[in-house]
C-alpha cells in the first residue's frame, strides 16, 4: 500500500470511528431524555432536595441564608459547597425571563435537560481520556460505550443531580492530567486540570479525594521529568489567564475548605455547628439515626464480636457486591438490582485482572498512575463507608455505586487498554463480544424496553 493510500485508509478509519462514537452518543441522549422527560418526580436519587436549593438560588445572586426548606432536606446551604445549585438557579432565572409563567414541572424538566448535557459532556471527554490511554485505533470507543451503558449513570443523567456536573469536572480534570503525564504542554495541561479539580471541589466535597490523589501523580510525575520540565518557558496570554482563573478559583476554595477546618476543624462543618438543635432535629438523616441508628459509634473491635464483618471481610464480601449492585442498577429513592447480572459484573472485572495480568508489558506512566488514582479514590470512599457503617450498624446507609463516577472513566480506560494488549485475537474478540453484550444487556435500552411491564409506577402515564 502506498503513502497516499494508507493516508486514505486512516482518515477513513476516523471518521468511521467518529461515526460509532456518535451512535453511541445519540443513543445515550435518547435514552436520558426520555427519562428526564418521562420519569415521574421522587425517584432520582436526591432530586426532591437538589431542586428545592435550586429555586432558593434562584431568589438571589450570592449565597442565600438556611430556611426550614432547607434543612428540612437534611443538607445545608452555610459553608457547604454550592456552584451546582448556584448554576441551576442561574438557568431557572433566564427559563422564567423567557416563560415568566413556567410551572415547576417546566423547570424541573429544563434542570434534567442540563444533566444530559452534563454526561453527554462526560462521554465525550472519556473518549479523549481513553485516547490519551489506549494508543490503538478504535479501543477508545469501547470506554464511551460502557459509560453510556452503565445503568445508574444513564438513569442519574436524566435527573437533578449535582453528580453528572461532578462527573463531567472530574472526567475533564483527569483527560488533562494524562495529557501532561503523554508529555503534552505541560504549562496549559496542569493548569486545565487544576481549573477543573477546583471547579469540582466548589460543586461537592467527594472531589477532595481525587484532587489529593491526582495531584501526588502529578507530583511525582513533574519530579521525575524535572529536567525536562524545568525551567519553564515565558507563559503566554492564554497561559497567564488560565493561571489568574486558577488562582481565583483556589482562593474560592480556600474560603470554603480554609474556613471549615480553622473553625470548625472539619473539611464541612456539621448540623450543630451552624443551626439549632431544633432545626437539626427537622433533618431526615437526624430521625434515621436517632430511630435506627447506634447511641455510639462501634470500634472495629466490638463490631467483630458483635458478629459485623472484619474490615478485610467486609470488603469482599459486602462493599464491592454492594458497588456493582448500585452502579450497574439504579439506587434512588426506588430501586432496581438486576442479581442476575451482578454476578457476571463480578466475574467480568475478576477476568479484566486476570488478563491485565497475563498481558500487561511495561506499562508506562500513565497507566501506573490510573492504577494509584483509581486505588487512593476507592480506598477513602471504603474507609468512608465502613466507618459509617460502625455508626449505623451495618445498615449500608452511605454506600451507593455513583460514588465511584468520578474515576469510572480511568476503571474503563484500563479496561479498554487491557483488552488492547491481547495478544491472541481470537480471546481479544471473544472477551470483547462478552463484554459487549453484557453492558448492552444491563444498559438503559433493556431497562426502558422494560419499564411498562415492570417499572411503569416510575414513569408519567402516558
Amino acid at each position: 500500500m502506498s503513502k497516499s493510500e494508507a493516508a486514505v485508509s486512516k482518515s477513513n478509519s476516523r471518521k468511521a470511528q467518529k461515526v460509532v462514537l456518535a451512535c453511541i452518543l445519540l443513543a445515550f441522549a435518547i435514552a436520558s431524555v426520555y427519562v428526564a422527560l418521562n420519569l415521574a418526580e421522587g425517584i432520582v436519587p436526591d432530586e426532591k432536595a437538589h431542586f428545592i436549593f435550586s429555586k432558593v438560588y434562584a431568589t438571589t445572586w450570592g449565597i442565600p441564608p438556611d430556611s426550614p426548606e432547607t434543612y428540612s432536606q437534611g443538607w445545608y446551604i452555610a459553608h457547604n459547597p454550592f456552584l451546582y445549585h448556584w448554576i441551576n438557579g442561574r438557568i431557572i432565572n433566564l427559563v422564567q425571563v423567557i416563560s415568566p409563567t413556567a410551572s415547576d414541572w417546566d423547570l424541573l424538566v429544563v434542570l434534567r435537560l442540563t444533566s444530559v448535557l452534563y454526561s453527554l459532556g462526560t462521554l465525550i471527554f472519556c473518549y479523549f481520556l481513553a485516547k490519551e490511554l489506549i494508543r490503538k485505533p478504535w479501543w477508545p470507543l469501547l470506554p464511551v460505550f460502557l459509560l453510556a451503558n452503565t445503568l445508574m449513570f444513564a438513569f442519574l443523567s436524566g435527573g437533578v443531580n449535582y453528580d453528572n456536573l461532578v462527573n463531567l469536572l472530574c472526567m475533564a480534570g483527569l483527560y488533562f492530567l494524562v495529557r501532561v503525564f503523554n508529555g503534552k504542554d505541560f504549562i496549559t495541561n496542569s493548569l486545565a486540570w487544576l481549573i477543573f479539580m477546583c471547579v469540582g471541589c466548589l460543586a461537592k466535597y467527594t472531589v477532595l479525594p481525587l484532587a489529593l490523589f491526582s495531584f501526588i501523580a502529578w507530583l511525582v510525575y513533574t519530579l521525575r521529568q524535572r529536567k525536562a520540565i524545568f525551567p519553564l518557558t515565558k507563559l503566554s496570554k492564554g497561559q497567564i489567564a488560565l493561571l489568574i482563573i486558577l488562582i481565583i478559583l483556589i482562593g474560592g476554595n480556600l474560603a470554603l475548605y480554609g474556613y471549615n477546618l480553622v473553625v470548625y476543624h472539619a473539611v464541612l462543618p456539621s448540623c450543630k455547628d451552624i443551626l439549632q438543635p431544633d432545626q437539626c432535629a427537622l433533618s431526615p438523616y437526624y430521625i434515621r439515626s436517632q430511630k435506627s441508628g447506634l447511641e455510639r459509634k462501634m470500634t472495629i473491635r466490638e463490631s467483630i464480636q458483635q458478629g459485623y464483618p472484619d474490615p478485610v471481610k467486609y470488603l469482599f464480601e459486602v462493599w464491592i457486591k454492594d458497588m456493582l449492585t448500585k452502579a450497574y442498577g439504579i439506587a434512588g429513592h426506588k430501586w432496581y438490582h438486576p442479581q442476575h447480572l451482578i454476578t457476571f459484573y463480578y466475574l467480568f472485572y475478576v477476568g479484566m485482572l486476570l488478563l491485565a495480568a497475563r498481558y500487561w508489558e511495561r506499562p508506562t506512566y500513565p497507566i501506573w498512575s490510573t492504577v494509584f488514582i483509581i486505588f487512593g479514590y476507592s480506598l477513602v470512599l471504603f474507609l468512608f463507608n465502613y466507618n459509617s457503617e460502625l455508626s449505623s450498624g451495618f445498615k449500608h446507609w452511605a454506600m451507593t455505586g455513583r460514588y465511584l463516577f468520578p474515576i469510572i472513566g480511568l476503571v474503563y480506560g484500563l479496561v479498554g487498554y487491557t483488552q488492547s494488549q491481547i495478544k491472541n485475537r481470537t480471546v481479544q474478540l471473544v472477551v470483547l463480544a462478552l463484554t459487549l453484550i453484557l453492558f448492552f444487556v444491563g444498559g438503559p435500552i433493556k431497562f426502558l424496553t422494560r419499564y411498562e411491564g415492570v417499572f411503569s409506577t416510575w414513569f408519567l402515564p402516558r
